[in-house]
């Protein structure tokens, strides 16, 4: 994946250029210094030249693997989000649905809470008996 390194024909292609405008200056008469090789004194290794398209491609990886880490984290807190509320929707509609029958078939809303009141109670019940099955 190089998309922004260059070729060697590339960078003699980039050298050749940046040699020509410098002639071009320099019969105009400005006093232009000449860009600084990498000069390394005998015996060392001259050091990588400075690249801005790596250093921008470099910070375009480290931002696409934040992002691709940020939308996993995002994707596994709707995972848990959707694993507790479609239970409690689907609760919120029964309750709704069973006091929307209760008010269908003629009951006051004192009777309506009379009604979700043993619901609840029976609920309770449910659950009592499911803890004690477990204990013995």
């Amino acid at each position: 994946m190089d998309l922004f390194l260059e070729t060697p024909q590339q960078k003699a292609e980039r050298m050749l250029r940046q040699q020509q405008r410098l002639m071009e200056m320099q019969m105009q008469g400005a006093a232009v210094q000449p860009p600084a090789q990498n000069a390394a004194p005998a015996g060392e290794a001259a050091p990588e030249a400075y690249s801005v398209q790596q250093d921008s491609y470099a910070q375009e990886l480290a931002f696409g693997k934040r992002r691709a880490r940020r939308r996993r984290w995002a994707q596994r807190l709707r995972t848990l989000a959707m694993i507790v509320l479609i239970p409690l929707g689907l609760a919120a509609i029964f309750l709704a649905s069973y006091a929307l029958t209760c008010i269908l078939n003629g009951a006051s809303p004192s009777e309506v809470l009379e009604h979700l009141a043993a619901l609840g109670q029976r609920l309770g019940d449910v659950v009592t008996t499911i803890c004690a099955g477990w204990e013995s």
